[in-house]
């Protein structure tokens, strides 16, 4: 090589070399005192002027940002920092802002609190910021930050920003000291991951002052095993006046919220527990909300989503079975789009109890889904603290998408189980207990209520307040008031349009034991002319009658008249012409009941009407007529004769209609008592081992009519019809019985299976 090329050569080399950062390779820093002095010389080894090898945090970092783009760490050292209260840093001022990759570990200890947490702790005595990052990758772990207006302020479109193993507002020994909020994540600083699944990752952020966790505008981020609003000991309330916010920002021309996850489908071994883990978050005790996607302050809107909220606590504490309620909504969706609060797997259920509501949703917010949550029990399935007005809430107004609330468990001792208003959208397979009413569909109109099981409610069992839903194959039971009910609010007018049941038996909604009427519709000044079709339904042990219709309702249109009635066929007059008559048995002479579906027909145009059928001797006969408009009667009624010869049952004025006393009622001889028990016949169940924790069972008697009673593990005989499921089952051996009672009274033997839910491997 010759001498010129060897000197450009070297040159090259220098020139290279002086481009390269101050360190080459990643360092490892060790924090050896709690004193709070800077390094002595920025990019030499961490050491301050209080003597040779002594390393504080604020050295480390600075010494760890002048290594420019090489992922250090800075860690602790046991003595002095093994998770006593003494094992704090205290500083009057920010820390320096964090400008390159690093990591920061402060270790897991057995702490002054009783339970392991942070080994470190660091507090800030006066106003400003504690921890402050502005690069990506960074990592915070295992500290206990307190007395900063933010506690960890992640800015400037800081990616993949790491919190784990913290206690953000709490110091060593457990009680709050506080932050403004705990920690911030700004907009454009993406892909952040607060917590993780397993119990040495969960932050705990709780005794903040403003917010626990505030996402404003950052997207992909996953938070997850945490305990929000409650101390490390997972069951002592620690409130944060909200427990945490995600929302869009609409600085810098906007920022959207999207894809950030809350929470983890829960699955292996953490799902066969009660307690909170894998990856479940506790979002509990909160002033006001505890979590919330709407947005109130500067610079915030509604997150655009979408975003996932399942796996969670939300009122409850760690073990499941305690409640620290959120003082207003436990899951405030407010505005936000694309909201999905609960998930299709048995591991998304979002566990709520306790405060104002549940669930709620505001104006503006599309395509909502609520699916499969549980408000108002414990996790081990045991009755919580009920919210105290609403459990599922969707304020569906100003939306093209509509919300879906479905496949829910509500538990409630007031106010309403779910309600819908606006764009009133659909509510599917719920099953709501207790309340002063089970389901409401407010102002709005066009939904449907269909498969839902309503109990116990002090009130109305479905009450619609809105035109032209659907509302079919539920089932309502021992209701206060009537099963359901269709009554506009005061000063709204117009309920017109509305079906209750259906054409086909699937239809059919199942009313049983209410206070009231079993289907009642009422009518105001404000929205005479209005009409609810009425198809076909059956139920029983009703106090009034099957079928109310109440100031003038459905046009006045009244009962069609029988003329006779036989084993095999029905005819009257007085319809409507072009009427719908639909026919019906029943099993007794209660104004409340009615047993099945029969026959259908169209009146002719002079309004005579016939239809044939099949049905024993004996047998009461009932029958409404639906306009051409859609308005429904109530049911007048005929009884068969028990002889052929006897002609027919209620020619003339021998027809009786519910509003009639009995005694008007021509009745003829009853027929000989039927003493045959029917049978039961269980056509679907589980396998006798499953790790599903969902059990269905489709079951059936061999008398048409009968109805259904069930019995679960230790639980009582209820009211229930075919398919019945069962949801969230607990690992171990489960027990299903099954019995059904007929027309005339008689009960059959129990039929019973046995299964048993094993543990995911």
């Amino acid at each position: 090589m010759n001498l010129r090329r060897r000197v450009a050569l070297t040159l090259l080399a220098a020139l290279f070399a002086l481009a390269l950062p101050a360190s080459a390779s990643a360092a490892e820093y060790v924090v050896n005192t709690t004193a709070d002095e800077p390094d002595k010389d920025p990019g030499a080894p961490c050491e301050t002027n209080a003597g040779a090898g002594v390393c504080t945090l604020r050295a480390a970092i600075e010494v760890a940002n002048s290594t420019t783009g090489v992922a250090d760490e800075i860690k602790f050292a046991a003595n002095p920092f093994n998770g006593e209260n003494g094992d704090t840093i205290t500083t009057g001022t920010a820390m320096p802002t964090i400008t390159d990759q690093v990591k920061i570990l402060g270790g897991r200890c057995d702490t002054a609190a009783g339970v392991k947490g942070p080994c470190a702790g660091v507090i800030k005595a006066g106003i400003g910021f504690l921890l402050q990052v502005e690069d990506d990758d960074v990592e915070i772990q295992g500290l206990a930050v307190n007395g900063g207006l933010i506690g960890i302020n992640v800015i400037n479109g800081s990616e993949r920003f790491v919190a784990k193993g913290n206690w953000i507002g709490l110091d060593l020994t457990g009680p709050p000291s506080g932050n403004g909020t705990g920690i911030f994540i700004d907009p454009g600083s993406d892909g952040a991951t607060i917590g993780g699944t397993a119990e040495a990752d969960r932050n705990v952020i709780a005794g903040n002052a403003v917010i626990g966790l505030d996402l404003e505008g950052a997207s992909d981020a996953t938070i997850q095993g945490n305990y929000f609003g409650v101390r490390a000991n997972g069951t002592t309330a620690a409130a944060n006046p909200t427990n945490m916010e995600i929302t869009d920002s609409t600085a810098s021309g906007g920022f959207p919220a999207e894809n950030n996850e809350v929470g983890n489908t829960i699955e292996g071994a953490a799902l066969t527990t009660a307690a909170c883990d894998g990856g479940c978050n506790v979002i509990s005790g909160a002033q006001s909300s505890g979590l919330e996607l709407s947005g109130s302050g500067l610079n915030e809107e509604p997150a655009s989503g979408p975003t996932t909220v399942h796996g969670n606590f939300v009122g409850l504490d760690a073990p499941g079975t305690g409640t620290l309620a959120n003082g207003g909504a436990g899951i405030y969706v407010g505005g936000a789009d694309h909201a999905t609060i609960g998930g299709s797997a048995d591991g998304d259920v979002n566990f709520v109890a306790g405060g104002e509501e549940g669930i709620v949703s505001g104006s503006g917010g599309n395509d909502l889904l609520v699916l499969k949550n549980s408000v108002g029990f414990n996790s081990d399935g045991t009755a919580a603290t009920a919210p105290s007005v609403v459990g599922i809430l969707a304020l569906a107004d100003s939306v093209n998408e509509e919300p879906e609330i479905d496949t829910n468990e509500v538990r409630m001792a007031g106010g309403v189980g779910i309600e819908t208003r606006f764009s009133v959208g659909r509510i599917i397979d719920n099953d709501v207990e207790g309340g002063a009413a089970g389901i409401v569909f407010g102002v709005g109109g066009g939904g449907l209520i269909a498969s839902n099981t309503v109990e116990s409610p002090s009130g109305y069992g479905i009450l619609v307040e809105s035109p032209d839903n659907e509302v079919r194959n539920n089932t309502v039971l021992d209701a206060g008031g009537a099963g359901i009910a269709v009554e506009p609010p005061d000063g709204i007018v117009a309920t017109t349009g509305n079906l209750i049941g259906g054409d086909d038996e699937e239809d059919e909604n199942t009313i049983e034991g209410t206070s009231g009427s079993a289907i009642e519709i009422v009518e105001t000044a404000g929205e005479t002319g209005s009409w609810t079709e009425i198809a076909r339904n059956n139920g029983s042990g009703n106090d009034g009658r099957f079928i109310n219709l109440v100031g003038g309702a459905n046009e006045g249109v009244v009962s069609p008249a029988f003329s006779s009635a036989s084993k095999t066929s029905a005819e009257g007059t007085g319809a409507e012409p072009n009427a719908t008559i639909r026919v019906f048995r029943k099993a007794s002479g209660e104004a409340g009941e009615l047993q099945s579906f029969l026959a259908e027909t169209v009146a002719d145009g002079s309004g005579n009407w016939k239809v044939t059928y099949s049905v024993p001797g004996g047998t009461i006969v009932a029958a409404t007529q639906t306009k051409e408009t859609g308005a429904t009667s109530e049911l007048s009624t005929a009884t068969v004769p028990a002889d052929p010869s006897g002609g027919g049952g209620g020619g003339g004025n021998g027809g009786c209609n519910d509003a009639l006393a009995a005694t008007m009622c021509v009745q003829p001889p009853p027929p000989a008592p039927d003493t045959t028990k029917p049978k039961v016949t269980i056509k679907k169940a589980p396998k006798a081992k499953s790790t599903n924790t969902t059990a269905k069972f489709k079951f059936s008697s061999n008398e048409a009519g009968s109805k259904f009673q069930c019995k679960f593990d230790k639980g009582k005989f209820r009211s229930c019809k075919s398919p019945k499921t069962y949801k969230g089952l607990k690992v171990g051996k489960h027990v299903f019985k099954v019995k059904a009672t007929d027309a005339a009274g008689n009960v059959s033997a129990v039929v019973m299976r046995k299964f048993t839910v094993e543990a995911k491997s």
